[in-house]
């Protein structure tokens, strides 16, 4: 007959540990076994692509994915106390370099040439001064206007201020230009964005300024705009329009004000606070005040645009069409006069 177990064997066996997935390191630690893949993995992840190694994980401000299980979702304090290698101080920096380096362009041009930069361009602003000079009984002098191949090549400083300056901070002290500004692109962009900056050119536009009509009256809000378009008269002129104003700098703004201004001001503010802000700093800075309530509305609609997707691939190719779609209607007087 079998021997029964006493009591001690039993309560030995009671105390036995369960079996267990996981195992212990040499300090204590949970060691996750082989072909196991920790929980917060993915999370993780996501985290490091967006503040890279070593950094808190915080949410992604400019993220579209919603996580059900709040693994992305940290409190305000972690996302303001996050480390940057730049910030405002940076951003201020580059925006003021790129002024200063237009104006000194610009001062350098007007001094060497002699062209007139401030009067207005076309046959009756000649004819105006040849009849005032003739009627005081002057010799004639008509300003000439400078050419637009001239003006394409001043715009360059600023373009590599907005648009260079902040590729440079992402790639020498930040994390990429990716990372930092959302600087990638997809092939759904070009049509969404076009047909997003046609529509807010075409629709947007005349709606804002048919509700402002009771405040402002009837405005020349393109006179600005026409200062450029005046002066193309032939083929080259025309492509140089549409390079100055729908491609150079279409791409520069973006990187600036949506890829890094909404971006900083996001690392302290909820995602439309930002938004509206980064507008709000885009429409300033053009400096026409007729032209601030619809600049701003369009700003808001590009910075929902980049932080939707988290890329500003889209937002460039609304900000081309908004301004191809402009300058072609100033050039071949299409649209209401």
């Amino acid at each position: 007959m079998a021997k029964p177990r006493n009591s001690a064997d039993n309560s030995s066996e009671s105390k036995r540990p369960a079996p267990s997935s996981r195992t212990n390191g040499p300090n204590g630690a949970a060691r996750t076994p082989k072909g196991k893949i920790p929980v917060a993995t993915e999370s993780s992840k996501r985290s490091r692509r967006i503040l890279g190694d070593g950094a808190p994980a915080v949410k992604n401000p400019d993220s579209t994915t919603n996580s059900s299980d709040g693994a992305d979702d940290v409190p305000a304090d972690a996302i303001r106390k996050s480390k940057y290698a730049y910030g405002a101080g940076a951003l201020i920096i580059i925006f003021l370099g790129a002024q200063l380096a237009s104006s000194l362009v610009y001062a350098l041009v007007q001094s060497r040439t002699t062209y007139d930069f401030t009067t207005p361009v076309g046959v009756g602003t000649a004819v105006g001064q040849a009849s005032s000079q003739f009627a005081a009984g002057q010799m004639f002098s008509i300003s000439v206007a400078p050419p637009l191949w001239l003006t394409a090549l001043m715009q360059i400083p600023l373009w590599l201020g907005l648009g260079g300056a902040p590729i440079w901070f992402a790639i020498k002290k930040g994390k990429g230009v990716v990372a930092d500004l959302g600087l990638r692109m997809k092939l759904i962009d070009a049509p969404i964005g076009l047909a997003v900056g046609v529509a807010s050119q075409l629709v947007l536009v005349p709606l804002v300024y048919l509700a402002l009509r009771p405040i402002l009256g009837v405005k020349d809000v393109s006179a600005a705009a026409r200062e450029l378009t005046d002066r193309a008269t032939d083929p080259l002129s025309i492509v140089l329009v549409f390079l100055i104003v729908g491609i150079g700098a279409p791409i520069a703004e973006e990187i600036y004000f949506r890829g890094m201004a909404q971006r900083i001001f996001g690392r302290r503010l909820g995602p439309w606070t930002s938004i509206f802000a980064a507008a709000a700093f885009f429409a300033a800075t053009h400096l026409q005040p007729l032209q601030f309530p619809a600049l701003l509305l369009f700003g808001v609609v590009l910075g929902f645009m980049a932080w939707r997707s988290g890329r500003i691939g889209a937002a460039i190719w609304a900000h081309v069409g908004f301004n191809v779609v402009a300058a072609a209607g100033l050039l071949f007087d299409i649209g209401p006069s």
